[in-house]
């Protein structure tokens, strides 16, 4: 059987302003806004319900007439209409001009076909290059309110957690992640910094790492209190230390020496109260000038 090839045609296809279809068949388009069909379905509940009150659109959810709403992009907001004289316009600043992308109702009809509609389920594909600001106003736009285009919290910009479930686990709590997180800027913490893991936990950095504190650090080892550090000094005991190898104990070794040539020698400030504490050379040198008095020497 033949084949008969016939070019690809549409009501609202390479006929309408911002489509169109060269002779080798590519197709050239402003956007392309795809939509789900349940979106369109009237039987679905509405983001926004408009009815008609005293010559006003008013939101079926408040009582204000003409009230703002907000969308957000990358996101399909429906909105259902039932009016009376007024007729349901998406508009730019100027409240006249049509903004239609991503726009179509369940009639069937897209774009700017979808605008002047009195009735049915509009559904709004909002593109990612839409303004902060649109307007929704009747066919004159003498009638309109405010349309807030936001950044969608889940793709873009900002996301808030309201729930205040505790966390006891890397897998309870209002916000858990089964993988890991990056985060190329700062971390505050408003409770306490848990690390749930098994073997050795790493705390890494490529570069300097700080500890501090608005007024001490405080050491813990198995929920016992080691000591703490404060700007007048540490209390943490060194038990069982070696500074460059070389131990230190309170009662062995019972001789100790700087080996390192980066430790020659060593200072004592205090003078000695019994026979076991080491002198300074200002009690070594008195006592021998008391000797040498004495002496004769």
């Amino acid at each position: 059987m033949a084949v008969t090839n016939s070019p690809f045609k549409s009501k609202f296809g390479f006929n309408s302003f911002g489509f169109d279809v060269d002779g080798l068949g590519n197709i050239s388009a402003k956007s392309i806004s795809l939509v789900d069909a349940t979106a369109t379905d009237p039987s679905l509940p509405a983001d926004y319900v408009f009815t008609e009150v005293s010559n006003n659109f008013r939101n079926s959810l408040g009582v204000s007439n003409n009230p703002t709403i907000s969308v957000y992009r990358a996101k399909t907001t429906t909105i259902d209409i039932t009016l009376t004289s007024l007729t349901f316009n998406i508009v730019t600043a100027d409240k006249t001009t049509l903004y239609s992308t991503g726009l179509t109702h369940n009639d069937g009809t897209l774009g700017s076909e979808a605008q002047g509609k009195n009735s049915g389920r509009l559904a709004w594909a909002v593109p990612v290059t839409a303004p902060d600001t649109l307007y929704y106003a009747n066919a004159s736009g003498t009638i309109f309110g405010t349309i807030n285009v936001l950044n969608a919290p889940s793709v873009f910009s900002e996301a808030t957690v309201t729930s205040v479930l505790a966390s006891t686990s890397s897998s309870t709590g209002a916000l858990t992640v089964a993988g890991g997180v990056g985060i190329a800027g700062d971390l505050y913490i408003g409770g306490t910094l848990n690390i749930d893991g098994l073997g050795i936990t790493n705390i890494t950095s490529p570069t300097n790492l700080q500890f501090e504190a608005a007024n001490q650090i405080i050491v813990k080892i198995d929920g016992t209190t080691l000591g703490v550090i404060k700007t007048t000094g540490s209390s943490v005991p060194l038990v069982d230390t070696t500074i460059n190898n070389t131990v230190i104990g309170a009662t062995t070794p019972s001789t100790a020496a700087f080996t390192s040539a980066a430790f020659t020698s060593a200072t004592i400030t205090s003078l000695p109260t019994s026979a076991t504490e080491v002198s300074n050379k200002q009690y070594v040198d008195s006592t021998a000038l008391s000797l040498s008095i004495a002496f004769g020497l």
